[in-house]
């Protein structure tokens, strides 16, 4: 298997060793075994975007739901 280097950014960079520290993972092996779920996952992509399945049993929000989540907050 071919190694790749991948650049992420400062911040990028930043937000993922919080991550790993809050997983107790050091940031490599944890970036490993995240990308790893990517790429072993379901993901298609529509118009450059990736959509992953739902999840068995995972509620549907509707627009309606989103709406009225939107006008009264405390509904969550």
């Amino acid at each position: 298997m071919p190694n790749a280097t991948i650049s992420v950014d400062a911040a990028l960079k930043a937000r993922l060793a919080d991550m790993a520290g809050q997983t107790g993972q050091q940031v490599d092996e944890f970036v490993e075994a995240l990308l790893r779920r990517i790429a072993d996952a379901d993901v298609r992509f529509e118009r450059g975007v990736p959509l992953l399945p739902r999840r068995p049993g995972a509620p549907t929000v509707t627009v309606a739901d989103v709406g009225r989540h939107a006008k009264n907050p405390e509904s969550a």
